[in-house]
């Protein structure tokens, strides 16, 4: 059974290596002889073809060894897309008419196993598939930002992050994996990479985030008065780079406008000035200055 599925996984990564060799140089014909430079040139060149993508580390273990079993079934479909078939499914069928028609006394006991053995693979996979874990993780705040200034994705192995809705600031999600990783990212607090064990089916944590002050002062400067705007003027002074690019990001389809150092400050210093209600779209930090910042005007 699984050997009938392994030796289908062969030919697909001799039609992989087939396709790849066609237009792009390697040192080896043999991709288990693949050096680091041809691997992410295959990467490369499966991110353009078929915008996917499989990591260094799944390569070594699929390819360059020979794995136990299969891989997963988006990764087959993936990679039979590459080698001109529509999906897994297609490879298969296409290639077990191949067999048939080369040899079809040879070929017939093993035809009919490997049917068989497909139908119990699928229906193992089915009954021992892992159980969905329900996860809920909650975000522990100072401030009273909404959910739509933060951003978490859950980062799966092999693929795109995915992004989560934070709701009444908690994310919840089904999963099969026994660990998670998130990311988690807001212009006014501290970004959080965590990754966490699941070991139960009901698992709910609260995870703390640290505000970013120089960001919320930055907003309190934007929606306060002051009788001592020197000392505004000097803070303001020590935290943004003389060379940070500062944007305004005008309603729709409008555009941006570009500020320099002192034309920001000026308008942060002014008690009549235009720029109130200032909300953070984006805020980078080096040496701990800031070098680029990204706003918006809130409408009233």
């Amino acid at each position: 059974m699984k050997e009938s599925a392994l030796i289908l996984f062969d030919r697909l990564k001799d039609a992989v290596a087939r396709r790849f060799l066609k237009e792009n140089p390697a040192s080896s014909k043999d991709y288990k002889h693949w050096k680091g430079d041809d691997i992410a040139r295959f990467q490369e060149d499966l991110l353009q073809k078929v915008k996917g993508r499989v990591s260094e580390k799944w390569f070594y273990t699929y390819f360059k060894n020979t794995p136990d079993k299969l891989p997963r079934i988006d990764i087959l479909n993936l990679l039979s897309a590459y080698a001109g078939y529509q999906n897994w499914a297609d490879f298969k069928q296409k290639n077990l008419k191949a067999s048939v028609k080369q040899n079809p006394k040879k070929n017939r006991f093993l035809i009919k196993s490997l049917f068989l053995s497909l139908i119990v693979l699928a229906s193992g996979f089915y009954l021992m598939r892992p159980a969905k874990k329900q996860v809920r993780f909650c975000l522990n705040s100072l401030t009273s930002e909404t959910d739509e200034q933060i951003h978490v994705s859950l980062i799966l192995p092999d693929e795109s992050e995915k992004n989560l809705t934070l709701n009444n600031h908690c994310v919840v999600f089904s999963t099969g994996l026994d660990e998670v990783q998130l990311r988690i990212t807001s212009p006014y607090y501290v970004d959080k990479l965590i990754k966490r064990k699941i070991p139960y089916s009901d698992y709910t944590e609260t995870i703390d985030l640290h505000p970013d002050l120089i960001a919320l002062l930055l907003q309190h400067y934007s929606q306060s008065d002051t009788n001592d705007w020197q000392k505004r003027r000097k803070r303001l002074q020590k935290f943004i780079a003389d060379s940070a690019m500062i944007f305004q990001q005008l309603p729709q389809k409008e555009g941006i406008e570009l500020f320099d150092k002192q034309e920001f400050i000026d308008q942060l210093c002014i008690p009549t000035g235009w720029l109130r209600n200032m909300e953070i779209l984006e805020i980078v930090y080096r040496n701990s200055k800031i070098i680029k910042l990204r706003f918006r005007i809130k409408k009233d």
